[in-house]
């Protein structure tokens, strides 16, 4: 289990696998972690799949919460109304924008929302068939720099303007 500390890192239940997770990583009792309201917790299983993941959650029936299986298994919770798209909403609506003048790229369950509610929501190549269903269109995968090739169809190198 972790659980995010703004700014800083993670506090963990135990460590997690190398990568997974940016910053500080402090190995912390359970009761401590579950001791104060938190923004997000993640779970995680080794041993699971993200079948087993997605499963478990329907099963759960998780009230006042909203909650993403990762790719693996790997469950990301966090409180009713908070994801991508709001944070993204938040925002636009400071910069006096609107979702058309965004463009979202994702290629997790947890982008699923964002791809949905941006003006030009693209699903990465090796996303879940759930993201590409929620995306306006598909760019090649991670190792065919697909986001380079999205994000350069919008803002072309300075050499390229004609």
């Amino acid at each position: 289990m972790a659980i995010e500390e703004r700014g800083i890192g993670y506090r963990v239940s135990a460590p997690f696998p190398e990568g997974e997770l940016g910053g500080e990583l402090i190995v912390t009792e359970l009761e401590d972690l579950v001791s104060a309201p938190v923004s997000r917790v993640i779970i995680r299983d080794p041993q699971a799949t993200a079948e087993d993941f997605v499963q478990m959650a329907e099963e759960l029936g998780l009230h006042g919460t909203d909650y993403v299986v990762g790719w693996t298994a790997w469950l990301d919770l966090a409180a009713k109304g908070v994801s991508k798209a709001s944070g993204l909403q938040y925002v636009v609506e400071r910069l006096g924008l609107t979702a058309d003048d965004v463009l979202a790229i994702g290629d997790g369950r947890n982008d699923v929302e964002m791809l949905a509610w941006a003006g030009r929501g693209v699903a990465m190549g090796q996303a879940v068939q759930e993201v590409i269903d929620a995306a306006d269109d598909v760019a090649g995968t991670v190792d065919e720099d697909g986001a380079a090739v999205e994000l350069s169809r919008w803002f072309p190198a300075p050499e390229a303007v004609a």
